[in-house]
Order: structure tokens, then C-alpha cells, then sequence
């Protein structure tokens, strides 16, 4: 084999088509002799595997991509996995494809829609649709709850613009299925223009909890200077110096985190603050009763829940 097959077979996960093979002056007669001496193996119709390639599951997304045609993408839950989406699942994902054309491969579904440029992209060397449009393909199978922790873990990666996704989601509307995309114009309209994310779903939660309680007004992811440190509290009612944390085992399981956010809290408190963790674990009522006990203490004038 010549050096232009392992060019192409390496920017496509090992993998190389009969056009490609043909585009690099080999002709078909050696392509069945390299089939015959197992140095190319048939995955697909029309798409080989180099022998040696690691086997993937991205690999096996591309190969029938591949064999499709080179405008197809791959789309809807597959491209959710590729981008490692929340609420995706590779090993549920199956395989969906989507190009102008009917697409008839097995073991794929084919999804007939004309995609523009600004919503195809490439992850992982697989040809996908960008990650606003598979949210608006996912949007009729996701809840508003999952459709919203989508789109905020996609925003904290940087992978997705708000900006075109609601342009992306009025095109949408504009050619039918609104009763689909309904789920997808309420996430938005919790989302205007400057919106930023919580670091977490779980401190959503707790923020959401926050505020369906009554407490104390505070602000929220603020920031303090203490001893050439700079540290974010979660919520601080700054008047009283009083700070919460939103203790999450799942980025606080290491011993480093344990002995930094020891560290951390020792500082804070030289500094004058109290502050209260919340877990996980912590119920409404635990989490009221500390902070207004706190609040009242400090001064606030706050008075005691049950």
C-alpha cells in the first residue's frame, strides 16, 4: 500500500473507502488481493478497515457514515453520544443518519432533511451535525428538565451558542413542528441574552432550592480576595459574611480537593465568614434552619423556619 492510504486511514479512525482507495491509484484488482491477505477488511459495502486499526465504537458510527455517501452526517442520538451530550448513551444510541437523500443502510436510520453548512461539523473525525442542531433533533425526545441540563452542560463545555440555537430553533418552527420544539422554546426562554449557567446541575438544584425556600437574599457565585487567594462562594449574604457551599462528592473525591477545600474554609473563616456546606445529602428543612439560624445570629433579623 502506498503512503496516501495511510494518510486518509489515519484522519478516519482506520477506516478508507473503495473512492478513496481508487482516488490513490489503486486499482480494484488490489484491492481484492489486500482483502485476500486480510491487510483490508470489509466493514461496510465500499468502506475497509486497514489491518492493525483499533476497533471503536466512534469507528463504527463513521464506517456506516462512510458507506452512506460523503454528504451524509451522523445525527439525532448518535451525534448526542459523539458529543457526549447529557442524558446520551452510546450504547443506546444506535446508529441515526441524516442527508437530503434516502439512506437505506443496515443496521442505520436514515433521516431525509436538507442541512446547511453552519449545521454540519466534525468530532472525533465523524461528520455530525453541530450540537444546536442535534438538541433541536433531541428535542422531542428529552424532557424540559433534561432538554435544560443539555444545554447548560453544552454551554459550560463551550460547545454551544445560545445565539444559534434560537436562531436555529426559529427556522425550525418556521418549517412545522412546534408541538415538538415547544419543550425547547420554554429552556430558552429561561435563557436570555447573558445568560450563564450554574458550574453543575446539582448547583441548579441547590439555587433552585434557595430561592423556593425564602432565604435570605444572596448573591450568587461571588467572589472574595483572603490572603493573596482569591475563592467563589456559591450564595453569600454579604452583610452578615455568611457563605453556603454546594458539596458535591462527584467534585470532591479526590484527597487534594479534600485538603484544598480544608484549606480554603480555614481562610474564610480567619476572614470573618461562617460558612454552611450543603450536600447531596442535606434536606430543605436542614438547609433553612442553618442559614436563618446563621442570619440571625449574625444580625440579620432573620427568624427561625420549623
Amino acid at each position: 500500500m502506498n503512503i496516501g492510504i495511510d494518510r486518509i486511514s489515519v484522519r478516519q479512525l482506520g477506516l478508507i473507502t473503495l473512492a478513496q482507495l481508487r482516488g490513490t491509484g489503486s486499482t480494484d484488482a488490489q484491492v481484492r488481493h489486500w482483502v485476500l491477505r486480510s491487510a483490508l477488511i470489509l466493514v461496510r459495502p465500499r468502506v475497509y478497515r486497514l489491518a492493525g486499526a483499533a476497533v471503536s465504537w466512534e469507528q463504527t458510527v463513521l464506517a456506516a457514515a462512510l458507506s452512506a455517501g460523503p454528504d451524509v452526517v451522523v445525527s439525532h442520538t448518535t451525534a448526542a453520544a459523539v458529543w457526549g451530550l447529557r442524558h446520551s448513551d452510546r450504547h443506546r444510541a444506535g446508529i441515526h443518519l441524516t442527508c437530503e437523500r434516502q439512506i437505506r443502510i443496515r443496521g442505520a436510520t436514515g433521516h431525509r432533511t436538507r442541512l446547511t453548512a453552519a449545521e454540519r461539523a466534525v468530532s472525533h473525525s465523524i461528520p455530525v451535525t453541530t450540537v444546536e442542531r442535534t438538541i433541536v433533533d433531541l428535542a422531542g425526545t428529552l424532557s424540559v428538565t433534561q432538554l435544560g441540563q443539555c444545554v447548560d452542560d453544552a454551554i459550560r463545555r463551550r460547545l454551544l451558542s445560545l445565539e444559534r440555537l434560537r436562531a436555529l430553533v426559529e427556522q425550525a418552527a418556521s418549517r412545522g413542528g412546534r408541538r415538538m420544539l415547544k419543550p425547547l422554546h420554554q429552556v430558552l426562554a429561561d435563557r436570555i441574552p447573558g445568560y450563564r449557567p450554574d458550574d453543575s446541575d446539582f448547583e441548579t438544584k441547590m439555587n433552585l432550592m434557595w430561592d423556593r425556600l425564602g432565604l435570605p437574599p444572596a448573591e450568587r457565585q461571588y467572589r472574595i480576595a483572603v490572603d493573596g487567594h482569591s475563592y467563589r462562594l456559591d450564595r453569600a449574604i454579604v452583610e452578615c459574611k455568611i457563605g453556603t457551599e454546594w458539596d458535591s462528592y462527584r467534585y470532591h473525591s479526590a484527597p487534594s480537593d479534600l485538603d484544598y477545600d480544608s484549606n480554603r474554609r480555614a481562610r474564610l473563616v480567619g476572614d470573618g465568614w461562617l460558612i454552611v456546606p450543603v450536600t447531596a445529602k442535606s434536606t430543605p428543612e436542614l438547609v433553612a434552619r442553618a442559614v436563618l439560624r446563621a442570619y440571625r445570629d449574625r444580625g440579620g433579623g432573620g427568624r427561625l423556619s420549623a
